[in-house]
């Protein structure tokens, strides 16, 4: 039997764009990458495939391993059939069984080392919520799954990578969470997995400050003092290439940034915007602290141009991508 690697993606949020741009990366890009399957309704990519007028084969499979012979004239798919058809732009909770049903599927063979890493298709949480209560999107959801407490989100690209210490969060309840231990842990972990995931030897991590210009020593906020720069005098103690707090109005610069592997935020949106503003397309979540590999693009399921063949397949290329340039670091090949 071939041995190699093999990527599980996703279903995503039907009504999105998941369908196209899975259909997409496999038209465009299945001669630059290593297999991959589509856990999903084989009808409902046929649908999307068709009405796209993609003309893409499309083949079930029921072992793992039959993509080896087949990925570069069929999309494998995995059968995991929906319970109401779809009508994109239009999210369906009658469907949210079976988008989580794919990520659960995925997390267990990544798990039993059966395939080697995943990828995630954007969901829409306020759907699955109806049907999942605490759910607050994939990274939290696979790390409950997998026993994992704190999972760290690092969205990467060519030009800039970020990490938030929080992540789904009000902006008025990520203020009351940042504290030394979560700045701390962290950090730890990310320098950690740079390394595991992107052979860094020694990452250069700088990390952003929580208020205008970095506190101007307690005049605009004590959080620098009282918080950010004593975690910071942990984590140097741990031989860690640490430096900040910076100024978040000017560490994005990139004359400033590049001399940097990673930057850590404070809050969600002070790690999106910089990547998105600077490479939308390219951004990659990469999931740090889980005993699997996942990544998944970093856009939503884009509901208004679902089905109308103008999404853009290169972040979730990109995804695959790194996915499986880490799954060979790690040699988690399956034969």
């Amino acid at each position: 039997m071939k041995k190699g690697i093999v990527t599980g993606i996703t279903m995503g949020e039907p009504a999105g764009i998941s369908s196209e741009i899975t259909l997409k990366v496999w038209k465009n890009y299945r001669k630059k990458i290593e297999p991959f399957i589509f856990f999903g309704d084989p009808d409902h990519l046929l649908k999307t495939s068709s009405k796209l007028k993609f003309k893409i084969p499309i083949k079930k499979i029921n072992k793992i391993t039959e993509c080896f012979k087949i990925f570069k004239n069929y999309l494998p798919v995995y059968d995991i059939k929906l319970n109401q058809k779809v009508k994109f732009g239009y999210p369906s909770s009658a469907n949210s069984r079976e988008i989580l049903t794919s990520i659960d599927k995925v997390v267990k063979f990544a798990s039993k080392k059966e395939i080697s890493c995943i990828v995630t298709n954007p969901v829409e949480k306020n759907i699955i919520k109806k049907k999942q209560k605490n759910f607050t999107g994939h990274t939290f959801y696979i790390a409950k799954l997998l026993d994992v407490k704190k999972p760290v989100m690092l969205l990467t690209s060519p030009k800039i990578s970020v990490v938030p210490i929080t992540q789904h969060l009000s902006l008025s309840k990520a203020l009351k969470a940042i504290n030394k231990k979560l700045i701390v842990s962290t950090t730890n972990i990310t320098n950690k997995y740079l390394k595991i995931f992107f052979g860094k030897k020694k990452p250069k991590i700088a990390i952003a400050s929580l208020n205008p210009h970095a506190g101007d020593k307690g005049i605009f906020g004590k959080e620098e003092k009282k918080i950010i720069i004593p975690a910071i005098k942990i984590i140097k103690k741990k031989d860690i290439d640490v430096s900040g707090p910076y100024p978040a109005d000017t560490i994005f610069n990139n004359k400033i940034s590049k001399k940097f592997d990673v930057i850590i935020c404070m809050y969600h949106d002070q790690a999106t915007i910089p990547i998105k503003t600077l490479d939308y397309e390219n951004g990659v979540n990469v999931t740090l602290g889980l005993p699997i590999v996942r990544t998944s693009p970093d856009h939503g399921t884009a509901l208004d141009i679902a089905g109308k063949g103008i999404a853009s397949e290169k972040s979730l290329y990109a995804s695959i991508k790194i996915s499986q340039n880490i799954a060979k670091k790690k040699k988690l090949w399956i034969q």
